[in-house]
């Protein structure tokens, strides 16, 4: 039996729906539009597996070249106070959203010159955070890092600095999807 999950976007009407793997051959490839198959999900959408997911999604693209961040950001993400996040300040579409973290040489940052040491991005400090079995929250904040000079090379936090900010995913129709922006 295969199960569908839910519809894709934000279409009316749509529901949860289960549809036999048994309907004759000519019946069974056809699958109501806008539907996606639990077992067409990529395994990162699983609420276990909200790590790799937001890994797959700070880089724009899965490992199969997938589009990962325009297919899995809400239509519309509300802008709340990271202080007090009951407060909505305002809402941006999909399209507007510009999405403030990335990866580079295995480190989270942010792709602006930094204030700091003049290297070409902003290093990041980056908490993710599982809320509840369909919240995760990624905290950030722009860091400085030094390396242990008794280390082999290591890097540890040396401070902080500027304002926190915070993106929220929630768990929606089979994967995880960013939807809220603190700052």
């Amino acid at each position: 039996m295969t199960i569908l999950v839910s519809c894709m976007g934000l279409i009316t009407g749509c529901r949860n729906s289960m549809i036999s793997n048994l309907l004759p051959p000519a019946d069974a490839q056809i699958q109501p539009k806008g539907m996606v198959t639990a077992s067409s999900l990529p395994e990162y959408c699983s609420p276990d597996e909200y790590r790799t997911f937001f890994e797959h999604f700070v880089r724009g693209q899965d490992y199969q070249g997938n589009e990962t961040r325009l297919t899995y950001t809400a239509d519309i993400i509300e802008v709340r106070d990271y202080k007090n996040p009951s407060y909505l300040i305002g809402t941006l579409r999909k399209k507007d959203d510009e999405f403030s973290i990335d990866l580079r040489d295995y480190r989270w940052v942010q792709l602006v010159p930094s204030p700091v040491d003049n290297s070409p991005y902003t290093r990041l400090q980056i908490d993710l955070i599982r809320m509840n079995n369909n919240t995760f929250r990624v905290n950030y904040i722009k860091a400085h890092y030094a390396y242990d000079p008794k280390g082999e090379g290591e890097e540890y936090l040396d401070y902080t600095y500027g304002e926190p900010g915070a993106y929220i995913f929630e768990h929606r129709n089979g994967c995880w999807n960013l939807t809220q922006k603190l700052q």
